[in-house]
């Protein structure tokens, strides 16, 4: 950016302060970019577990010995940067992007970007879920992901598990906005905030759901979870660190642009931590 005065229109007046309340990162390189490395493979069933271990789950779970196709972490991986564009060949989807680098939202007039890109929004389809709500495409969420958005393409349109068109209460159906996967995502709650303070955790496992209630104040409830991402394991430097879509760094990231993507320290998400649910 530069400022130049043309003296011949009396603009003496030097220097100049500018304050600049907005923008963009479009690249940077880091001496040590953050990596996570572990032998986890996250896989989840196509509807919830209901205590009764048949011969078909028991198959179902077998298969998953020695499978090489994406799990969980390997799909949401898929969405960061430098992520390849794979179109689905069958199925609603065909013929659709369904992979590859999510944004996460397109841009208002005042140059914020909106959230509510859901996950049939990215690959601009209209679609009917179980309860028979139909929700229209987004011509212009085309390859956009919001945070929930995000986690219900990863975990419900790639790995089958059942989702709800909005707030649903049943918990079978994972719900479309985070602070009602708090409540009532399926699966089981591994710890949650006590007294104001970040849950410990302990039980803690890669592919988890790590909800916030990070004050954005975004949708008006600023009391609640208005932030969901999914849990990768420790980073080099020991850190629990997770993916989510945000939208400073506009998309899904591990990375720690406008907050560190961990949840250890006394940064934004470490200290914001509400939730920690099991799919």
């Amino acid at each position: 950016m530069g400022l130049r005065a043309l003296a011949n229109d009396g603009c003496t007046n030097l220097p100049v302060k500018l304050t600049v309340s907005r923008f963009e990162v479009t690249a940077a390189t880091w001496e040590a970019p953050p990596t996570v490395t572990h032998t986890d493979w996250v896989r989840v069933l196509d509807h919830p577990f209901d205590g009764t271990w048949t011969p078909e789950l028991e198959a179902r779970v077998r298969s998953w010995a020695g499978s090489t196709a994406p799990d969980v972490l390997a799909c949401a991986a898929m969405f960061l940067p430098g992520g390849p564009a794979v179109t689905a060949g069958t199925g609603p989807a065909a013929g659709r992007q369904v992979l590859g680098r999510a944004g996460y939202g397109h841009l208002d007039p005042r140059g914020n970007r909106y959230e509510g890109a859901d996950f049939h929004e990215y690959m601009n389809l209209g679609w009917t879920f179980p309860d028979g709500t139909y929700t229209g495409p987004s011509n212009k969420q085309t390859g956009n992901l919001d945070c929930s958005g995000y986690t219900r393409m990863v975990l419900g349109h790639h790995h089958g598990v059942p989702l709800a068109a909005g707030a649903d209460t049943s918990g079978t159906r994972l719900p479309r906005k985070s602070r009602d996967m708090a409540e009532h995502a399926p699966g089981v709650r591994v710890d949650r905030t006590a007294g104001g303070a970040p849950p410990a955790a302990a039980q803690l496992q890669p592919g988890d759901l790590v909800l916030f209630n990070a004050d954005s104040g975004d949708d008006g409830q600023s009391a609640t979870v208005d932030h969901v991402g999914i849990y990768l394991g420790r980073d080099t430097n020991g850190k629990r660190r997770f993916l989510s879509s945000r939208k400073t760094c506009n998309g899904p990231t591990m990375a720690d642009l406008g907050g560190a993507s961990t949840l250890d320290g006394t940064g934004t998400y470490a200290v914001k931590l509400h939730t920690v649910h099991r799919v």
